[in-house]
């Protein structure tokens, strides 16, 4: 591993450390800037170092770190209801950094499409943690569409905008890091 990739990977795990504070209650899962920082994990870090600094965070977390959503620590966090989103935050930022990472075409609405796309690999790992955690720990059996309501709908708007904040600032900093010769 280079020195480079190694400090940025640091670097993310520490924004998404950051990002864990700034909360706006919603619910059962609460709302952060996690998503907007791994999707740009992803397209900064690439597909191998950008979830890898997803898993960094997350193992800060499980060792008892308060690193999780409003200061949350301890593995117990993985068996909650937002325990499906932690773990898609590492699989979201791979398909970010492999999309962008394999794409011919670097245009904002490309990226745009593949930050969204990349979302949607978040909720639907994400909700299947929410579902799986209601009906299994909780002994709360859960639909679709109950979990589409609680998990899924309120953070859809905040999302599609994270998303484009992604594609817009993320498409531009690699542009300038690609013509730096950093990536």
């Amino acid at each position: 591993m280079k020195t480079k990739n190694l400090i940025m990977t640091g670097i993310f795990a520490a924004l998404m450390i950051i990002s864990s504070y700034i909360v706006v209650p919603i619910g059962v899962v609460p709302h952060t800037l996690q998503p907007l920082i791994v999707l740009l994990s992803g397209i900064l870090l690439g597909p191998k170092y950008g979830p890898l600094s997803i898993i960094v965070w997350i193992i800060l977390g499980c060792l008892g770190l308060p690193v999780f959503n409003q200061g949350q620590a301890g593995v117990g966090m993985l068996f909650g209801p937002t325990g499906g989103f932690i773990v898609s935050f590492i699989i979201g930022s791979g398909v970010a950094g492999y999309l962008t990472e394999h794409s011919s075409n670097k245009s904002l609405g490309r990226n745009i499409a593949y930050m969204v796309f990349s979302m949607l690999v978040i909720y639907v790992v994400g909700a299947l943690g929410f579902m799986f955690n209601f009906t299994y720990f909780l002994n709360k059996p859960m639909t679709w569409e109950k979990t589409f309501i609680l998990a899924v709908a309120p953070f859809l708007p905040f999302d599609i905008i994270k998303a484009v904040i992604a594609a817009y600032v993320g498409g531009k900093v690699r542009k300038s890091l690609i013509a730096a010769g950093q990536l």
